[in-house]
């Protein structure tokens, strides 16, 4: 049946880790930030489950890490029967824009609590980004 969605269930933070040097070259012109965002995914018969694994570092280009956070936050979906978009559509491009936001503004949050500016995450075009991940690429548990 056509009309038939995906339902967001729950979104659960797994981990948060957030770590800074006391003092931080922040206006420094070398001062670089970096981040890595991973998507993992699995298909039980009641759910799909999607994870979201962010690292951020940020550090002078010399390569001294200054500031880093890991964030790990699941998105909980039902599945329906029958779709007009697919499961593998989903799990790498809704889910993860639909997780996103909840994480990144996790991430402003602890910098904020850590005495800095918030660190604000750039959006990310999940769309683009599943161009490179594998058209069967959601587990089956």
């Amino acid at each position: 049946m056509a009309g038939q969605i995906y339902t967001l269930v729950n979104i659960i933070l797994l981990e948060s880790n957030f770590q800074r040097d006391w003092i931080l070259n922040l206006q420094d012109p070398n001062f670089l930030n970096n981040t890595e965002i991973k998507i993992n995914s699995q298909k039980s018969p009641e759910h799909l489950s999607v994870t979201l694994d962010l690292t951020y570092t940020a550090g002078l280009k010399d390569g001294k890490t200054e500031m880093k956070a890991d964030i790990k936050m699941l998105g909980v979906f039902t599945v329906p029967e029958e779709s007009e978009l697919p499961l593998e559509t989903f799990a790498n491009i809704n889910a993860p824009a639909i997780i996103f936001p909840f994480l990144r503004e996790h991430l402003a949050s602890l910098s904020m609590k850590a005495a800095i500016n918030p660190i604000m995450l750039q959006p990310v075009n999940f769309v683009k980004n599943a161009t490179e991940v594998k058209p069967d690429a959601v587990e089956k548990a």
